[in-house]
């Protein structure tokens, strides 16, 4: 398994296919099997090189000691850290839900100057299911602070298996397509696939940190120059409806949606995500 060391993090990543490079970011719980095993990333990799982080308190990334830095900022900061280890000075960046709040912060620190080598490092930026803000929800601050006491609580205390079995009792929003689905049992079971390799303790810890920011930082988003797809769909409705801030204030932005999947757009509807995600980078090259 491709890895490397940057300061107390031993960082795991895996890639495949030759070409631009894309580096890909997963949401919470989740790891680089979502996109390596979902079948984005190979059809992705029939063009392009396609670079999946495991983000720090998730899949097989360990941290020795303190600090823990489960924070946005460091957050930002480790994607540089795995392009310099790659030598890569330009990419294509893409996220989904978590790690789509991490690529938006991204662009508005390091794709906001056509002139400058240093902030101006995407080729382009795809947004899947995400959020400018780290606390994607309307609640007032008393009662984000409690959901994300009880999520944290729930990934410290429960097993995998018996949080898939709470979802398909109460899906919440955030899986509300998979319970939908005509093969929701299937679904769950891609998606158990996709938390079993992380550690629960680790991303309590990081969700108890990481979630707090309200601010949209529309003004960081105006700055974006890059050229950015911004992906949603129907039964995702805390991120469709926090997608706007996206669409009314980058620059160059395009929008797909869909109209009947949900939040895991790559384990709901791997194909159609993928195709949408190749018409845009296409029309990016020169």
């Amino acid at each position: 398994m491709p890895s490397f060391q940057h300061q107390n993090v031993h960082f795991h990543y895996e890639e495949m296919g030759t070409g631009e490079p894309i580096i890909a970011l997963h949401g919470l719980a989740q790891h680089s099997a979502y996109w390596m095993k979902t079948g984005v990333a190979q059809q992705l990799a029939k063009s392009y090189r396609v670079i999946a982080l495991d983000v720090r308190g998730h899949g097989f990334t360990t941290i020795e000691g303190e600090p823990k830095n489960y924070n946005i900022e460091t957050c930002v900061e480790d994607v540089n850290a795995l392009a310099e280890h790659l030598g890569l000075h330009q990419f294509h960046l893409m996220g989904h839900s978590t790690g789509g709040m991490i690529a938006a912060r991204y662009a508005m620190q390091y794709a906001i100057d056509e002139n400058h080598a240093d902030h101006n490092r995407l080729l382009s930026l795809i947004l899947c299911n995400t959020s400018s803000s780290t606390q994607f929800s309307n609640l007032p601050d008393v009662a984000n602070q409690a959901a994300v006491t009880f999520m944290a609580s729930s990934f410290e205390n429960f097993s995998w298996p018996l949080i898939i079995q709470g979802l398909k009792i109460n899906s919440g929003p955030l899986f509300a397509g998979l319970s939908a689905a005509n093969n929701s049992d299937e679904l769950y079971e891609k998606t158990l696939k996709l938390m079993e390799d992380g550690n629960g303790k680790s991303i309590g810890a990081f969700v108890r940190s990481f979630y707090h920011d309200k601010n949209p930082h529309i003004e960081g988003l105006k700055k974006i120059i890059c050229p950015t797809l911004v992906i949603t769909a129907e039964l995702d409705r805390i991120f469709t409806k926090t997608s706007r801030y996206f669409l009314d204030n980058i620059q160059q932005v395009s929008h797909v949606h869909h109209p009947s999947c949900g939040h895991m757009t790559a384990v709901e509807c791997p194909d159609w995500l993928t195709q949408n995600i190749l018409n845009f980078l296409i029309t990016q090259r020169p």
